[in-house]
């Protein structure tokens, strides 16, 4: 699989009221973000477009904004853009942050050609 030409990019991040709220943006469908698992459980919110999505290579099936996921603890998750200029929000508690990021127990990834 070669890499994204256009690559995620973060809108925003807010820490308020005990919760962490990180907005993506994806420009490209037909992009597959590969997505890791926490120690806990969050909300995954698709704000903008369509996507497909895997949790533990299980397909959940495809969701068009607004929509929300629940993505359970210990769970690696996946999500592949339906179209462009798609928008997902990762929604954590803000008392699982380590360096201002949720922590992470484990991570996904993908074999990319050079």
């Amino acid at each position: 699989m070669k890499r994204a030409e256009h690559q995620p990019e973060t809108v925003s991040v807010s820490i308020y009221a005990g919760i962490y709220y990180k907005v993506w943006r994806v420009q490209d469908a037909g992009t597959l973000l590969p997505q890791h698992a926490h120690h806990h459980s969050h909300l995954t919110a698709v704000l903008q477009g369509a996507i497909r999505a895997w949790r533990d290579e299980e397909c959940l099936g495809d969701f068009r904004a607004p929509a929300v996921l629940r993505i359970s603890a210990y769970t690696l998750h996946n999500f592949l853009t339906l179209e462009n200029d798609v928008a997902l929000a990762c929604i954590h508690n803000a008392d699982h942050l380590e360096r201002d990021e949720p922590a992470v127990s484990q991570e996904a990834g993908l074999d990319l050609e050079d």
